[in-house]
């Protein structure tokens, strides 16, 4: 790799390190809920965070994606996308300094629906940057690198939570979102200097006249969508875990499971990064069977009641997660090339968003009847992710 490739490769992993970063402090799980709470917002606002922090930032990218697809340089969307996020945060710290309880929720939640716009329009132009700068068997590398580093820096924010009082004050969940906006900004110094031109021809982006059509005439975005959707439901078993603990000890627990988020993801470089660069489908095979092999365990621990080995399920469940994400987003980059990569970005998150919303909605009705036996559910359709990679077509 000479000089020039090292310092692009530098760029984008200083990029994508203050991207997820960013998002851990602003995070839907955890810092907007506390913020809301201490405001005196109504329930119903905090249990809306989620979906729309999720499925707004990816069901919106089809239409995007054919809105933007006349524009080669793909770096103008992508700060475009940044720009957006860093102003809705602020916007978001305005409402929570200036205004209180209904109107306070109210406006954050507005603003965490232009946030995740604006995620969308990153998130469907960083694919196209990275894979016009970065190599094959290099990409594998950059993700989980930025992984790695994000999930150190997080330790940061665990370790304030741990030695700040029980009651947090709303000032220091403040100065987070204030960081997180910064780090928006950051991320925009950061990228001068880079360059990312599509140069071949637009047929694929100007054949798709719709979404079906296109994922019925795609046969590996649709392989590729099938195991997403099979496997977002690491994902989503997630908040059980957390849930588990919260309910059955009396002290906060919450900076620990952020602390084993944060070591899964640092450790996650040098477990998948390299596997992924190799082979990617493998990658999500053995992440998978990580992840299963947490749930099952938890299903027939969760009688302990013991926190510390919800804290270590926890660490094991993300730690397959994040080999899931980084196979994920490493064969994304390789199965495609130039403009049918953003062709199948944009396709799979939308498609993905609106599963994402259907299988929440179906999931907290079954809750209600079967409790924490939907556990197991769950884990059948990672079962079934798993032995789908057997399916996919190879990468390389």
């Amino acid at each position: 790799m000479n000089q020039n490739k090292r310092k692009t490769f530098s760029q984008l992993i200083s990029i994508a390190t203050c991207g997820k970063l960013a998002d851990l402090l602003i995070s839907a799980k955890t810092t907007l809920p506390w913020l809301l709470a201490s405001l005196g917002a109504p329930p119903w606002i905090v249990s809306m965070l989620v979906p729309i922090r999720e499925s707004g930032s990816l069901i919106p990218q089809w239409p995007l994606k054919k809105k933007t697809s006349h524009i080669q340089n793909r770096l103008v969307i992508w700060r475009w996308g940044i720009v957006i996020q860093a102003c809705s945060i602020c916007f978001m710290l305005f409402s929570a300094i200036f205004t209180e309880a209904l109107t306070a929720g109210l406006l954050i939640l507005l603003s965490l629906l232009f946030l995740s716009l604006g995620r969308s329009l990153s998130s469907l132009s960083m694919k196209d940057i990275q894979g016009l700068n970065i190599e094959k068997g290099q990409r594998g590398k950059l993700v989980g690198i930025a992984s790695s580093l994000s999930g150190l820096l997080s330790l940061i924010t665990a370790g304030f939570l741990i030695f700040s009082p029980q009651d947090m004050s709303i000032l220091a969940i403040q100065l987070l979102i204030t960081f997180s906006a910064a780090l928006f900004f950051i991320s925009l110094l950061l990228s001068i200097g880079l360059t990312a031109n599509l140069t071949d021809n637009k047929t694929d982006l100007n054949a798709a006249k719709s979404l079906w059509k296109t994922i019925n005439q795609q046969a590996d975005l649709r392989q590729l969508i099938i195991s997403r959707c099979l496997l977002l439901h690491a994902a989503l078993i997630a908040p059980f875990f957390v849930n588990a603990s919260a309910t059955s000890n009396d002290f906060f627990q919450l900076p620990y499971f952020i602390i084993a988020s944060a070591l899964a993801d640092f450790i996650s470089s040098y477990l998948w990064g390299k596997m992924a660069d190799k082979n990617a489908i493998r990658t999500l095979f053995f992440s998978t069977l990580v992840c299963v092999s947490a749930s099952i365990t938890f299903y027939f621990v969760t009688s302990i009641n013991n926190w510390l080995i919800d804290v270590l399920l926890f660490f094991v469940l993300n730690l397959g997660y994040a080999g899931i994400r980084t196979g994920r987003k490493t064969y994304m980059l390789d199965i495609a090339q130039g403009s049918q990569r953003t062709l199948y970005v944009a396709a799979a998150n939308t498609m993905v968003g609106y599963i994402l919303l259907l299988l929440g909605g179906l999931y907290s009705l079954l809750y209600i009847a079967m409790g924490e036996h939907i556990i197991l559910i769950m884990t059948i359709f990672m079962v079934a992710g798993l032995l789908h990679t057997f399916k996919m077509k190879a990468e390389k």
